[in-house]
């Protein structure tokens, strides 16, 4: 893997807030198979084609990015950890 990681801009990023309901994101197509999550504030995620987000799902610190592997064609489900809410971004990886 490169030093660097590339966006693949053939999906356009996307933010969404983050609360203590599951919300998800649009489909993502990558070619790579690896998604690019960042966010302002620790919450849960969920991958799937319609997938919900509990306190049970792995958690994605506050202010890191973190890459994982992924299917394209699928989404991704967010919830806050705690009360609160916060940003997350959504890039696909070239």
């Amino acid at each position: 893997m490169d030093r660097y990681t590339k966006i693949d801009y053939d999906f356009t990023p996307e933010s969404h807030t983050v609360n203590n309901s599951s919300a998800q994101s649009s489909v993502v197509t990558t070619g790579s198979g690896r998604i690019r999550l960042a966010a302002t504030t620790t919450c849960h995620v969920k991958f799937g084609s319609n997938p919900t987000a509990t306190t049970n799902d792995p958690l994605l610190p506050a202010d890191q990015v973190e890459i994982f592997e992924f299917k394209s064609g699928d989404k991704v489900a967010f919830i806050h950890h705690g009360t609160g809410s916060g940003k997350i971004n959504i890039s696909a990886v070239d």
